[in-house]
């Protein structure tokens, strides 16, 4: 039984055997382990809660306590009194999440498990923690827009792209930056790669969204890349497709490298399980293009902006940048180059 299905029945069995008297419940979900976990809920909210049971000593110089908008964490003294012993306490904030938080709380005790010394468990544990926390920091609505879904696909198709010509699986996906807030998709050493999908009928278009994408400033060389897709439903690949592309080429050669995907896919907003409506919209690739942003690259930069302007997008018509361009071949050598 994996993780997951332990969980979801444990929680299931909880339900369905506690009282309605206001209070909390729980039962420990039936899988080995050196520090063993409880599902439970809240009556009469119904609010899950996920109960870990770890070393008092251990624990005791760790910052756990958090608040995010998919849950809350509290630590406190072990719940049937055992000295030397603490309850971490991970609680649902609202049901509204509750696919995710669901989603959230198995990724949790799967890595949570395996570990039989405490210092090890709690390590993990706060890195996974901080790694949903930028999840749950994500905009107004989590999940994805269309916006979001068309530039995640362009992003991994890079990725792809990358793995043909050879690279390195490691540096490949640890350059992926995107998804934890850089200027730029993708940064190799000195290097950094921006990623612009279009999807329209006018190809050529892209949106800057942020002054600094076409700015070389600190770096060595920038590109953009620009993948143009037809983007419709039924036909075409679609971005699970991709993904599993992605994860079994790396499952079968570098699993390490497969984590740092998994994550990476957690800060983009990309939860397994969680439906999209575009599930069912593929891409079919029109053309693509690199371009070497250099002097004479048409863009705007920050350091030419009249005083008091901020926040500036703009869209940029790459019709006329064909000067820049740079063959796929001499791209992949720079980049390999950057981390040998």
């Amino acid at each position: 039984m994996t993780a997951s299905e332990a969980l979801k029945q444990t929680w299931a069995a909880v339900a369905l055997d506690a009282p309605p008297t206001e209070g909390y419940y729980r039962r420990r979900i039936p899988l080995a382990s050196a520090w063993p976990a409880h599902a439970g809920i809240h009556r009469p909210t119904d609010a899950r809660i996920l109960l870990l049971e770890t070393d008092a000593r251990d624990v005791r110089g760790l910052r756990l306590k958090d608040e995010t908008r998919g849950y809350s964490i509290t630590v406190g003294p072990d719940d049937a009194g055992r000295a030397g012993r603490a309850t971490i306490r991970i609680h649902e904030a609202t049901t509204g999440f509750r696919e995710i938080f669901s989603i959230f709380c198995s990724d949790i005790l799967e890595h949570w498990l395996p570990h039989t010394a405490a210092p090890d468990a709690l390590k993990v544990l706060a890195a996974r923690l901080a790694r949903w926390r930028k999840f749950f920091q994500r905009g107004p609505q989590l999940g994805f827009s269309r916006e979001d879904y068309i530039g995640l696909y362009g992003e991994l198709s890079l990725i792809e792209s990358g793995l043909a010509a050879g690279l390195a699986p490691a540096p490949l996906v640890s350059g992926w930056q995107g998804p934890t807030g850089t200027n730029q998709a993708f940064l190799f050493g000195p290097t950094a790669v921006e990623i612009k999908t279009t999807t329209g009928n006018e190809l050529d278009k892209v949106r800057i969204t942020n002054v600094r994408q076409l700015d070389p400033t600190g770096l060595q060389a920038l590109f953009l890349v620009h993948y143009a897709f037809d983007f419709r439903q039924g036909t075409g690949r679609t971005l699970l497709q991709l993904i599993e592309a992605l994860r079994s080429a790396l499952a079968a050669t570098s699993p390490e490298v497969l984590s740092t995907l998994n994550d990476r896919l957690i800060y983009a907003g990309f939860l397994d399980g969680t439906p999209n409506q575009f599930d069912s919209w593929g891409f079919t690739q029109r053309h693509s293009d690199i371009y070497t942003v250099a002097d004479g690259f048409p863009r705007l930069l920050e350091s030419a902006l009249p005083p008091g302007i901020c926040e500036v997008s703009y869209t940029l018509n790459l019709s006329v940048a064909a000067q820049f361009k740079a063959l796929a071949s001499d791209f992949w050598a720079h980049i390999s180059s950057c981390y040998g």
